[in-house]
């Protein structure tokens, strides 16, 4: 063959041999079987044990020579050309990968769920008329897993917590386990795992435990139609006895909490009736598998001791990185029989872990992983051409689709292009504006420690300069042209005297048995479980209660802080902007726009010590100012800065007036006048100000009384002095007169 082997696929390839009919030829399914008798593969593939057994070597020596089908001599081939010696792994790999494996592994997998059977347990249970009563009497309650139910093998990185879920439905008292673990870890998974082997007679399940059945009771068919007092009552009893005579069933409940509330936070109708459960578990009368989440387990369950004493808990942690890849390598071949011909190259696997750690912070593996090769799968397979194979754009596709709004890719954001974005919206700004691109495009790099925030930045600086429209815009190029802001207003985060804490329940929520509590609602910073990739801004964080400081604290420092409802909240992806007017220093300085016997105006300056001595003396010591990466002081703006923003304005305005039927026109001396009239200390917002009271409010007016009609120009003038006594006044700023198809707005 020209092939070199390592040992063990040797090995392989010869079993492989022994097992061909004298005149057959090697086909790829015989090969499979070979691979996986190796030691390495069948580690790397466990789920694979059931359906590729060794084949039966039919000569007791090992062929010179065998003739290879198609799909094997083309794969030869390939591994020929690339010249290293071969392993199993590798071997078994490429085979799996290619359209033959695959067809192979789909056939394998059809036949045995077609053809196998269970094995009979050494009691007659399973076969027993008095079973087939019993399934029917709690069909009305919920399913029997292992009655008939056939579950997809491909279970794998849970042999240890099933271990400990045996280890409990074997004991004398109190055969109850209660699986606990964040959603999409596999709690479900688990017990439907355990099922599986009940009806295959699994080797690991014990003898004692062979002739065991699992009935997965569901809390809604328990209570649905239950509309009369001692309805519900009725049926748990009529439950319960069943389950008493037939200590052969465990009962499955998934969402545990919705069934055994302890009842401490709120006491519903059916609250009593569910005592009757936790009676039944304490004298060891029935035996339960429940599921939960964490947060759910801490908020019902937890706080009732005497039903936490009744559950073995076994605690189900998300899988690391290389445990995940495992999962989703036993998941390929019946994903890829699913969306076949569609192909999933090793490398997406990898990709689709990188991107939801990255991107998909809050939620847990192996299940967001899953979901987002399932979603990318079915981008590739529902284009007006579909793909042939899985790749990185169809992975990026599903990604937004999960999240629910488009990503900035970090290749796309350059410092320059940042910047380009920004100071085309902000004016006067360009040097704290390259600072702060530069700074927002190192956060998004793989460089930075992802134990914090991407950024921490201080923007400080006069009122009106920009500060926080920088801040919504970098939220818009972090979501794609969607702005991802949570935003927090810290004129409602001051405290009440000493007590801080109804600061820190607008940020959290309200503790359970407070006024305002609601399930879930959780308060302003909750929203970053829905938005992980998002600009959290601290607007005037000088004005927030100093307690609000030492929360933050942990956020800054770790990344993570978690609600008053148990749940989360991971800033890891996020950038926090805090704005501030702290530090600012008023001079007297005159901007160009009076004459020189004109009264000078405050200019405002920031001063950095001035600002961190003020936030100090507000409360927030040192280890909070030093967690900030870094302090951007907004400069106050100057004449050449007023006039720009002035005539974008006008600007503006023309572009607004035209769709309406005008054109608008200014003398060439109403910036400069318009400009004359800023006070500094007062910022863009003042600008504004005065657009509208002397031009924006004369055009609405004259709009509403009717004196737009037939009028095709808007002009803007300079009220000279001595016309202002001989015009109709409509306000102390404007005055405005008609001349056939020409309005014209006089400013004062």
């Amino acid at each position: 063959m020209g092939l070199t082997l390592d040992p063990e696929c040797q090995a392989a390839v010869d079993l492989a041999k022994r097992a061909v009919q004298q005149g057959s030829v090697l086909e790829t399914g015989t090969l499979l079987a070979a691979l996986y008798a190796a030691q390495s593969v069948r580690a790397r593939h466990p789920e694979l044990a059931a359906s590729l057994s060794a084949p039966s070597p039919v000569r007791a020596e090992t062929p010179a020579k065998v003739t290879l089908d198609e799909p094997l001599q083309s794969l030869f081939q390939r591994l020929v050309a690339g010249g290293a010696v071969v392993t199993a792994l590798q071997m078994f790999d490429a085979l799996v990968q290619s359209a033959a494996g695959r067809a192979c592994l789909a056939a394998q997998a059809n036949g045995q769920a077609a053809q196998a059977e269970p094995i009979p347990p050494p009691a007659s249970w399973k076969t027993s008329p008095e079973r087939e009563r019993v399934i029917r009497d709690l069909s009305s309650f919920g399913r029997m897993l292992t009655a008939g139910q056939r579950f997809y093998k491909g279970v794998v990185e849970l042999e240890s917590p099933l271990r400990a879920l045996v280890r409990s439905l074997t004991k004398m008292k109190r055969r109850n386990a209660l699986i606990i673990g964040f959603s999409g870890t596999g709690k479900s998974a688990l017990v439907y795992e355990l099922a599986r082997r009940l009806v295959e007679g699994h080797p690991s399940i014990p003898l004692r435990l062979r002739d065991l059945d699992i009935f997965e009771l569901s809390p809604v068919f328990l209570r649905s139609g239950a509309s009369m007092v001692g309805q519900y009552e009725e049926r748990v009893k009529a439950l319960l006895e069943t389950l008493r005579a037939n200590p052969r069933v465990v009962m499955f409940v998934d969402e545990a909490h919705a069934l055994f509330q302890s009842g401490v936070y709120t006491h519903g109708p059916f609250t009593e009736a569910n005592e009757a459960f936790k009676d039944a578990l304490g004298k060891g009368e029935i035996a339960c598998i429940g599921c939960t989440t964490q947060a759910e387990f801490r908020h019902y369950i937890e706080p009732d001791g005497a039903l936490m004493r009744r559950f073995t808990v076994i605690r189900l942690e998300p899988p690391s990185r290389s445990a995940t890849m495992r999962i989703l390598q036993a998941r390929l071949p019946r994903v890829e029989a699913y969306y076949a011909p569609l192909r999933i190259p090793q490398e997406m696997l990898q990709r689709a872990i990188d991107l939801t750690e990255e991107y998909l912070p809050s939620r847990f593996q192996p299940d967001k992983s899953i979901q987002l090769l399932d979603e990318a799968c079915a981008f590739c397979v529902n284009q007006v051409s579909p793909a042939p194979q899985v790749t990185l754009r169809e992975l990026w596709s599903a990604l937004e689709d999960v999240i629910g709004h488009s990503l900035a890719r970090p290749e796309a954001l350059t410092e320059e292009s940042v910047f380009r974005d920004l100071a085309a919206k902000i004016i006067g700004q360009d040097d704290v504006l390259r600072a702060v691109s530069r700074a927002f495009v190192a956060g998004l790099g793989s460089w930075q420690q992802r134990s914090t925030p991407r950024g921490i930045f201080f923007f400080c600086g006069p009122t009106g300069v920009g500060k926080t429209e920088t801040a919504i815009l970098l939220a818009k190029l972090l979501g794609g042209g969607q702005e991802t802001m949570v935003r927090v207003d810290c004129n409602t985060l001051q405290g009440s005297g000493n007590d801080s804490g109804p600061a820190i329940n607008r940020l959290l929520g309200v503790p359970p048995g407070y006024i305002g509590y609601a399930r879930g609602q959780g308060g302003i910073l909750s929203r970053v479980r829905d938005l992980p990739e998002c600009v959290v801004l601290f607007d005037e964080i000088e004005k927030a209660d100093p307690g609000v400081g030492k929360l933050l604290l942990q956020i800054l420092g770790d990344g993570r802080v978690e609600d008053v409802d148990g749940n989360l909240l991971d800033f890891r992806r996020a950038f926090l902007i805090f704005t501030t007017n702290a530090g600012c220093v008023y001079e007297r300085t005159s901007i160009g726009f009076q004459t020189p016997s004109a009264q000078a105006q405050n200019a405002p300056s920031v001063d950095l010590e001035a600002l961190k001595t003020e936030l100090r003396s507000l409360g927030y010591g040192q280890e909070f100012l030093g967690r900030i990466h870094q302090y951007f002081a907004f400069r106050a703006l100057d004449s050449a800065v007023v006039t720009r923003i002035l005539e974008r304005q006008l600007a503006s305005l023309r572009e607004s007036a035209q769709p309406k039927g005008f054109r608008l026109e200014w003398a060439s001396g109403v910036v400069a006048h318009l400009a004359a009239r800023w006070q500094p200390q007062f910022g863009v917002r003042h600008l504004t100000t005065i657009l509208r009271h002397r031009i924006t409010e004369q055009l609405a007016i004259a709009d509403a009384q009717g004196e737009l009609k037939g009028v095709a120009e808007i002009r803007l003038e300079i009220l000279p002095a001595e016309r202002a006594a001989g015009l109709p006044e409509f306000s102390g700023y404007s005055a405005r007169e008609r001349n056939g198809s020409v309005l014209t707005v006089y400013i004062r």
